[in-house]
């Protein structure tokens, strides 16, 4: 009996993963996962007992390792920075994080991302948004300790490009599928935004 339990359960949530790629939190329907999981609308709150516990239990996971990754990024960034240009180091770092991320939670990170407007996780984004913001911040100014002499059009220049990034990550994140394409994507992606904005990495 815990067995089919168990069987249930993974039927709603891989039903609950196609719904959510296709659908923003706020548009997914509860209705639309149980006939994809091949049982009746009431019974799938015998198991979630609502859109947001079921949504939680697909992209809780990915938001905490996200979370921690980001959190020993900004630990690497504070002790690490010593002036010169490491622009492109510190990119490679947040590739590195969407890359191992996407390895483990393919389809989770891409709704977490892209499909999580209306949740709780809806400020991910702009999270993600304001860490590569602190990176640009610290490469326009030479480190952390000379944030104060940071102009106000600076500041606007990294939340400007940091926006930018995050964008073309959820991008590549919503339209490709292959991991292999999405790790060459964003590698490339990456390494193209740097060279644009090359000028602004160097001291």
């Amino acid at each position: 009996m815990q067995t089919l339990k168990e069987d249930v359960r993974q039927s709603i949530l891989r039903a609950a993963l196609r719904e959510f790629k296709s659908h923003d939190y706020t548009d997914a329907s509860m209705r639309r996962i149980a006939s994809e999981a091949g049982i009746t609308t009431g019974n799938i709150y015998r198991y979630y007992k609502n859109k947001e516990e079921l949504f939680e239990a697909l992209v809780k996971p990915v938001y905490e390792k996200l979370i921690e990754y980001v959190l020993n990024l900004k630990k690497e960034l504070d002790r690490s920075y010593t002036g010169g240009n490491h622009g492109l180091k510190y990119l490679n770092m947040v590739e590195d994080t969407v890359i191992g991320l996407f390895d483990a939670y393919s389809a989770e990170l891409t709704i977490l991302m892209n499909r999580s407007a209306g949740s709780k996780y809806v400020q991910v984004k702009s999270d993600m948004v304001k860490l590569i913001a602190t990176i640009m911040e610290d490469v326009f100014t030479s480190g952390r300790d000379n944030a104060d002499k940071l102009t106000i059009q600076q500041r606007q220049s990294a939340l400007m490009l940091a926006g930018t990034v995050v964008e073309g990550i959820c991008l590549i994140l919503r339209e490709h599928e292959d991991g292999e394409t999405v790790k060459r994507l964003v590698n490339e992606f990456i390494f193209l935004y740097y060279l644009g904005n090359e000028h602004r990495f160097t001291p």
